[in-house]
């Protein structure tokens, strides 16, 4: 009989240390990892692209796109997914916001931002840039880096974003997706940003009145080369395949990263 409960014993053992072992083997370790995993990415986004990629002929079955990122998130939290292919720094601001989340150290890809504008728009285009270079030689660019990157975002009120009310010139309008802090972020019924306070800065080199028009990211390129606004801004990634439809300012973010977000219990470093 002692012999029959030291087999037992050693046998629950061994299926215990297997199962660690299993559990252990299953964690996310690099991102080679997530070409045969369930995926979800923002519509419309490089992220979406980038997954696509990874994943290959098995992207239909295994990835899953959302209009925004919170969403994203909701299913990676609720296992539905295994990572979230997106941008790093809204995926930074998900890891202060949401408890048990991981961004994989190895990024996916590095890549530039810069507003886009309808095919052919040389006219505004020559403006705006003009007017990037003046923001980004004052310094009033890197300040407003600095206010998002480096501060509490969060507590900033948008009342002290000066949108050049009632300028001579007339209306700036711009096309945006305020789900992708600290880039651009609704608050009430107003929006901040870096993007957001760019934008008021060029519109008052411009001397017009910046007009936010927030919509989902994957109808931003619709809505600019059908002159619903008049460029669009929203860490939009500079790629060959969107030159071909629109046209884009000088770079003002260079470098940016895709990163895969997932749960902090399902990654080992």
């Amino acid at each position: 009989m002692k012999k029959f409960w030291a087999s037992v014993m050693v046998a629950c053992m061994l299926v215990i240390c297997a199962g660690a072992f299993a559990d252990e083997a299953a964690k996310l370790k690099s991102v080679d990892q997530l070409k045969t995993e369930r995926l979800a990415a923002q519509r419309g986004t490089v992220g979406q692209f980038i997954a696509e990629d990874l994943l290959g002929d098995k992207k239909a079955s295994l990835l899953t796109t959302y209009e925004k990122y919170v969403d994203a998130v909701a299913s990676l939290r609720q296992g539905k997914v295994r990572a979230i292919v997106m941008d790093e720094m809204p995926a930074k601001r998900f890891l202060t916001s949401v408890e048990g989340l991981a961004i994989m150290d190895e990024a996916l890809s590095e890549e530039n931002y810069a507003i886009g504008f309808r095919k052919g728009n040389s006219k505004l285009v020559e403006a705006v840039n003009k007017a990037l270079a003046e923001i980004k030689a004052d310094g009033t660019l890197n300040a407003i880096f600095e206010k998002y990157l480096n501060g509490d975002y969060t507590s900033i009120d948008p009342a002290t974003i000066d949108f050049n009310k009632d300028a001579k010139g007339g209306k700036l309008v711009v096309g945006t997706e305020a789900g992708f802090a600290p880039y651009e972020l609704k608050v009430g019924s107003s929006y901040i940003g870096i993007d957001v306070e760019m934008c008021a800065a060029i519109a008052k080199k411009l001397d017009r009145q910046l007009v936010i028009e927030n919509m989902n990211f994957d109808a931003l390129p619709m809505a600019v080369s059908t002159n619903k606004v008049d460029m669009i801004c929203a860490g939009i990634t500079v790629t060959d395949e969107r030159k071909e439809n629109m046209d884009f300012s000088d770079n003002y973010v260079v470098g940016a990263k895709q990163v895969a977000l997932v749960r902090a219990d399902d990654y080992e470093k």
